[in-house]
């Protein structure tokens, strides 16, 4: 792969990632005659689940830093779409070799079934693109299950070289902290040097909030300076929207 095709995978980001009661008359009698913990318990309410149209919806009223509309794109089913990544990884040497696997396995399960819409926004005098996804229409264990699996792959991965073509670029990814004030929010970064020896990062963010799973993202040279601010800003106001 020719310099500028890593350095572009690498700004977009693609590398990065390699997320009822019943009852009646005669069951109410018996349950207060029975032992507490023979008692039943109503079961916690479903978080509602949003349609794309409902979130992308959402998403047009986020606005970018500097207070102009993102750009909006809508997707009516998540697994249904084309995955470069999981592509371009096949293609690639990746050491250490567990790696490889784990990135696959992470580019080729998407959200059987999830809705989602994400917005975006290049900030062209800083370098530093940002965007915010939102995915719902399936059970909060699958969105948490999504998190984890990115989450799973900073402890084994932490570490990585990818070559292809006698290009090589190395990848460090670790926790990142301060990434918006959603509770729960686990946030990534991701450090690739190219092989000029140039550095791009990316912060990633991911939380679940009501049924949908916000993910925010920037990514750019410039990212570690400006980077956790945007994409904080984003998450939180795609929180505030969700009630």
């Amino acid at each position: 792969m020719k310099k500028n095709a890593l350095r572009g995978l690498a700004a977009s980001g693609l590398l990065v990632m390699g997320l009822t009661a019943c009852g009646g008359g005669a069951a109410t009698t018996d349950a207060s005659s029975a032992p507490a913990s023979e008692a039943s318990s109503p079961a916690p309410a479903q978080a509602k689940q949003y349609t794309t149209q409902q979130l992308t919806d959402l998403v047009k009223q986020i606005k970018a830093a500097d207070g102009t509309e993102l750009m909006v794109s809508s997707i009516d089913n998540l697994a249904g779409q084309q995955d470069p990544l999981k592509q371009l990884l096949g293609s690639m040497n990746i050491e250490p070799a567990e790696c490889k696997n784990l990135a696959m396995a992470g580019a080729s399960q998407p959200i059987e079934g999830a809705t989602g819409a994400s917005g975006a926004k290049i900030d062209t005098a800083s370098g530093v693109i940002t965007s915010v996804t939102l995915a719902s229409g399936v059970s909060k264990d699958v969105l948490e299950k999504n998190v984890k699996s990115n989450e799973d792959q900073i402890t084994t991965c932490s570490t990585m070289t990818m070559s292809m073509s006698g290009t090589t670029m190395t990848m460090k990814t670790e926790k990142f902290d301060g990434i918006g004030s959603v509770p729960g929010t686990l946030g990534i970064k991701t450090t690739m040097t190219l092989p000029d020896g140039q550095t791009q990062s990316t912060l990633m963010a991911a939380a679940i909030k009501d049924g949908v799973l916000i993910s925010a993202t920037a990514s750019g040279k410039s990212a570690d300076n400006s980077g956790a601010a945007a994409a904080g800003a984003l998450m939180d106001q795609a929180a505030a929207l969700i009630k």
